[in-house]
């Protein structure tokens, strides 16, 4: 095996490997769900694979000697199909993570974090995580990029609105990564600058106003929050809107101190 452009030689492996009938999961993008990563951190890239098979759904790892690639671990997937599948460091430890998205619903997965322990795989997110859309990025705080990476968990609210955070691993559970907001929101906030242009919702306003709030942009959030106010339509709540509201005028108020 030479590399990601052997794909078919690639297939051709995992067919001897897979149950007889077992189909590869194919990834939104229409690629194999098959990926090539160190995820143990002794330089040896593992196979891994996601396949269905009688309906279910599995992620395979295997690893290799010499010319040879053997299954290590074999995990009984969620969902019907699969949405992410990729390694990237998490943890502080430097090494790699898999991450992994089971497709549940039209605009739901499962969001699945696995790190090697040595005797097998432990889940690094206990409790059932499900997400719109993901966006994993090792994103820059005030001293730039640390090398460990962060993510954007996009949860579906109304219309083309999203209730957005970003997440890091601190090496006992994920924690809000607040010191990249002013990185990660302002694109959050070039998103919804470009609904409202289009449609005058309450929501789109409110969802814009969060965001500039994350992003450091507070006069311009007041100005969002007060459009959102101003609706004929209060979606969320009028007191969701107003709590905004007194948290931008907090903030302005700590900025100017």
């Amino acid at each position: 095996m030479r590399g990601w452009g052997d794909m078919d030689e690639i297939e051709q492996l995992l067919e001897n490997i897979l149950p007889p009938t077992a189909t590869i999961l194919k990834l939104q993008n229409n690629r194999p769900a098959i990926l090539l990563a160190d995820i143990d951190g002794d330089r040896l890239k593992e196979l891994i694979v996601a396949y269905q098979f009688r309906g279910e759904n599995y992620l395979l790892l295997l690893k290799k000697t010499i010319d040879y690639w053997y299954p290590v671990m074999e995990i009984k997937g969620k969902g019907y199909a699969i949405t992410e599948l990729m390694a990237v460091q998490i943890t502080p430890n430097g090494v790699k993570s898999l991450i992994v998205g089971w497709q549940i619903g039209s605009i739901w997965s499962e969001l699945i974090i696995l790190q090697w322990k040595g005797y097998g795989f432990t889940n690094l997110l206990p409790n059932n995580t499900v997400y719109s859309k993901l966006f994993v990025e090792d994103m820059p705080g005030r001293y730039g990029k640390d090398g460990q990476y962060e993510l954007a968990i996009w949860s579906h609210d109304t219309g083309d609105a999203y209730m957005v955070d970003v997440y890091r691993y601190d090496g006992k559970e994920f924690v809000l990564a607040k010191d990249v907001y002013p990185y990660y929101f302002k694109k959050v906030v070039s998103f919804y600058k470009q609904l409202v242009q289009i449609y005058n919702y309450s929501y789109y306003w409110y969802y814009l106003a969060d965001a500039q709030l994350k992003a450091k942009e507070l006069d311009d959030a007041l100005i969002s929050i007060d459009k959102a106010l101003n609706s004929t339509f209060l979606y969320p709540s009028k007191e969701k809107m107003i709590d905004l509201k007194q948290k931008i005028l907090k903030k302005q108020l700590s900025s100017d101190g």
